[in-house]
């Protein structure tokens, strides 16, 4: 858990983004990529107010819903956005998934009722050793055959949710296998797909995981997925109790992704000599607007410096090393009628505390 300290710092370095997005709203860039890029939600807990790190408040919940109606959100089941992305065809204007990791019991008892009345699809990334164990806080394999019964899309979440990269590759698959098992015992089957616990991976775990026969693997960096994105390592925004606020929520569901190539490291995770990374992409060059784009490092509180080459080339710079344990950087260029473009990056600093 975050000290309210860390927290206090974490609202005003998202304050400052969101008013220097609201400040630059009406210098636009093309919209021309509207109908390919979906954004997805990733939840954890609802109704859980012990946790709100990981929760979200009925009431937000309920808000949250009737903000996505009223929108003009289209939904879909994950594994048909997974499709369409990876066949280049279109999705329709304003696609908006909701995931939910860890199959919590709030999940079955709160969010999928809600959702259902809604008309609202659900994914849900089942971890096998919780459900595996009786407890008040986890479903059981009744509940999971119940819900999958109704309808929610059935992922793999590992077995122990466990740190694939601290762990080792070997061990990472082994559990990955240990879940695969237990899945095809209790479901049938074995999900096609995959969401990496805390949302940590590395090449090596990325690569392994697309050759177990997963058709896509999820992240947890910010940003929406699109048919240029890596299938193995899409973005979900997180949506918890303490970040899910209106104006973020409307500014998240409505994000676009933004169009890029030849994204560089392809590697997350950071050696000592590698920290700070050199970041940097190549914009479409349907995109206008590049001088309203903006870099943020999870750790900086500020913009990194951006350094636009010949042919919309970006390279993003900044002197200060990640620290240990997860970090990101979110990209961001208005996209005109309100919305946003947005590209966010993970990396990885070994030696972190676990959580």
């Amino acid at each position: 858990m975050k000290n309210s300290a860390t927290l206090k710092r974490h609202n005003e370095i998202w304050h400052k983004l969101l008013a220097s997005l609201l400040a630059v709203a009406l210098l636009g860039s093309s919209a021309a990529f509207a109908d390919q890029s979906a954004a997805i939600l990733l939840y954890h807990r609802f109704g859980e107010d012990d946790y709100p790190s990981t929760n979200v408040r009925l009431e937000q919940l309920d808000a949250q819903i009737k903000e996505l109606k009223e929108n003009g959100s289209n939904f879909l089941p994950l594994g048909e956005i997974v499709r369409r992305l990876k066949a280049n065809e279109a999705l329709p204007e304003r696609t908006v998934a909701i995931t939910v990791d860890d199959a919590y019991k709030s999940v079955a008892d709160h969010a999928w009722p809600r959702l259902k009345r809604a008309g609202i699809p659900m994914t849900l990334f089942v971890s096998t050793e919780p459900v595996d164990s009786p407890s008040s806080n986890y479903m059981d394999w009744d509940d999971v055959r119940a819900l999958h019964s109704d309808g929610v899309e059935i992922a793999h979440h590992t077995a122990t949710h466990l740190h694939m990269i601290d762990a080792g590759l070997e061990a990472a698959m082994a559990d990955v296998r240990t879940a695969s098992a237990r899945f095809e015992a209790e479901l049938g089957f074995v999900p096609k797909l995959f969401a990496y616990p805390y949302g940590e991976y590395n090449t090596e775990i990325k690569t392994a995981i697309e050759k177990e026969g997963f058709t896509a693997a999820f992240a947890q960096v910010s940003g929406a997925a699109a048919a240029w994105s890596d299938a193995y390592s899409l973005p979900r925004f997180p949506v918890n109790e303490r970040y899910g606020e209106m104006d973020r929520f409307r500014l998240i569901a409505g994000t676009m992704a933004l169009p890029v190539s030849d994204v560089v490291p392809l590697e997350p995770l950071l050696t000592e000599d590698r920290n700070p990374p050199l970041f940097g992409f190549t914009v479409d060059d349907s995109v206008r607007g590049l001088s309203a784009l903006a870099c943020y490092p999870s750790h900086l509180g500020k913009p990194a410096e951006l350094l636009t080459l010949e042919g919309n080339r970006i390279e993003v710079r900044f002197k200060e090393p990640f620290p240990k344990g997860r970090n990101r950087i979110n990209c961001t260029l208005p996209a005109g009628q309100g919305r946003w473009y947005w590209l966010g990056q993970f990396f990885y600093v070994p030696g972190g505390v676990l959580d």
